[in-house]
């Protein structure tokens, strides 16, 4: 999942949002100096990514792209999957999601536990409004064509649109079966933490 998806199941499991996406950034063992919210977040961040991946809608979603995209369609998945929590927004949460992208951003304020990168990301969410840009698939295809440059080789992700256009329905459908299975297993894992 991404930004988006990682900061509203925190909010719902009443966990710590920068937690949500310090995951983003810790490699290994968590930092036991952390903060208790934070490493919470990271170790949450880190289960959802890992029951996303192994989870048969995400992975059928997956599979069903075609080569060359298909190496890269846990990015793809994850960015269509914010685009359809965004998209399905009321389902999922009581409030607009324009409120809920106000209460993060006001969440979301650097202090000396961020690394770098997380403070770099968080300025990027709020300047560019990203999390609003996924709503739009044209957000999310601008989003897409942006990650090509994190990789030393270019890949396929700026001419993935058309793509995204071709399987939309089929990812919806994914999206919609797999969402409710993904907060009933973070609210368990809220719940056990505690």
């Amino acid at each position: 999942m991404n930004y988006l998806a990682h900061l509203h199941l925190a909010h719902i499991s009443h966990t710590s949002l920068p937690g949500a996406l310090l995951g983003e950034f810790a490699r290994g063992a968590i930092d036991p100096n952390l903060p208790a919210e934070l490493q919470t977040g990271i170790r949450l961040h880190r289960q959802i990514d890992s029951f996303t991946d192994l989870h048969p809608r995400h992975l059928g979603a997956v599979r069903a792209l075609p080569s060359p995209f298909r190496r890269f369609g846990g990015i793809i998945m994850d960015m269509m999957f914010d685009h359809f929590l965004a998209r399905h927004w009321q389902q999922y949460h009581a409030w607009p999601l324009p409120d809920f992208i106000g209460y993060s951003h006001s969440k979301l304020q650097p202090d000396g536990h961020w690394p770098d990168p997380l403070v770099t990301l968080v300025e990027r969410i709020k300047q560019y409004q990203l999390l609003q840009q996924y709503a739009t698939l044209p957000g999310i295809t601008l989003a897409l064509e942006r990650m090509d440059s994190r990789f030393r080789r270019p890949t396929p992700l700026p001419r993935c649109g058309p793509l995204l256009v071709e399987h939309y329905d089929a990812m919806e459908q994914a999206f919609l079966a797999f969402y409710p299975d993904l907060i009933s297993f973070v609210l368990e894992q809220a719940g056990s933490a505690r």
